[in-house]
């Protein structure tokens, strides 16, 4: 695919896995995805790099403890974008920065709260949804933290285009 040109066809790959379950990935092949990829025509991909629940899905050095603690392949990211890139796939990169339940069990401060001081709920339902929808306020520390943590990845996905592949 040439440079700036708009992808034809496009997949949103969405994987928000809670800690709770295990092998994850087990079974996974990164050759047989990415083929599976490429025989669907599909020239662009969002990968995930970190999901609702707040697990990574690669080895961090900077957050080893935010890694999915179940994920069979340490480095599932890594292993998909090598195998989509050598296949001319466009990856893209997809991380939660509203919701991160990690991020809230560990920082409940950082949560939105409304003018009374309750936690703002999702969508304005009136109730919670799934654990993990605790709207994250960027008007706290957890701008810096996001400023932090996202310019070293983004500093190591751009090592990775160019064959490093290393991650935070």
């Amino acid at each position: 695919m040439a440079e700036k040109e708009i992808p034809f066809r496009q997949i949103h790959l969405d994987f928000h896995t809670s800690e709770a379950i295990e092998g994850v990935c087990s079974e996974f092949d990164a050759e047989e995805f990415a083929q599976t990829l490429a025989d669907a025509h599909v020239n662009s991909i969002t990968l995930f790099s970190c999901g609702h629940h707040g697990n990574l899905y690669y080895d961090s050095k900077m957050f080893p403890e935010m890694t999915h603690p179940h994920l069979a392949h340490r480095d599932l990211l890594r292993e998909q974008a090598e195998a989509c890139r050598k296949r001319g796939i466009q990856v893209n990169l997809y991380t939660t920065i509203r919701w991160n339940k990690r991020i809230a069990d560990m920082h409940p401060e950082w949560i939105c709260i409304d003018e009374n001081g309750a936690l703002q709920d999702y969508k304005g339902k009136g109730y919670f949804e799934a654990g993990f929808y605790k709207n994250l306020c960027v008007n706290t520390p957890y701008r810096d933290f996001l400023k932090s943590s996202s310019e070293k990845f983004w500093k190591r996905f751009r090592e990775m285009e160019y064959g490093m592949m290393q991650l935070l």
